[in-house]
């Protein structure tokens, strides 16, 4: 995200929106870890979706609560350029959410199969 902001609105929403992420990354990173080690119990792939959904739709409510003050400014080129931004990443970040847990999934998926081959 681009930082020479034009205004202090865009530069709070570039702000937010990168600790939003990067709190978005870290969720991820923990609930694969409790995945993978197995200590999420044994879970459906509906179920690593509907995670993947819940842990998503938390980041975008946070971003909705930061941006909702700045909502009048939408006629500000820059607002609607880094509107469109804070989509993309947004959009990207659920996109590597779902790829992570199922990929933890598939891997605890996988390693139990070979315990149960190998008894």
């Amino acid at each position: 995200m681009s930082h020479h902001a034009q205004s202090p609105e865009i530069a709070a929403i570039q702000i937010a929106t990168e600790r939003i992420v990067t709190q978005l990354r870290r969720q991820t990173r923990e609930q694969a870890r409790l995945i993978r080690s197995g200590a999420a119990g044994e879970l459906t792939e509906a179920d690593v979706e509907r995670m993947a959904r819940d842990i998503t739709a938390a980041a975008h409510a946070q971003l909705d609560a930061v941006t909702q003050d700045w909502q009048s400014a939408s006629d500000d080129p820059g607002m609607q350029a880094t509107r469109r931004e804070v989509a993309q990443l947004m959009a990207a970040g659920s996109r590597q959410v779902d790829a992570d847990l199922r990929e933890a999934w598939q891997a605890q998926h996988e390693k139990v199969a070979r315990r149960r081959w190998f008894r």
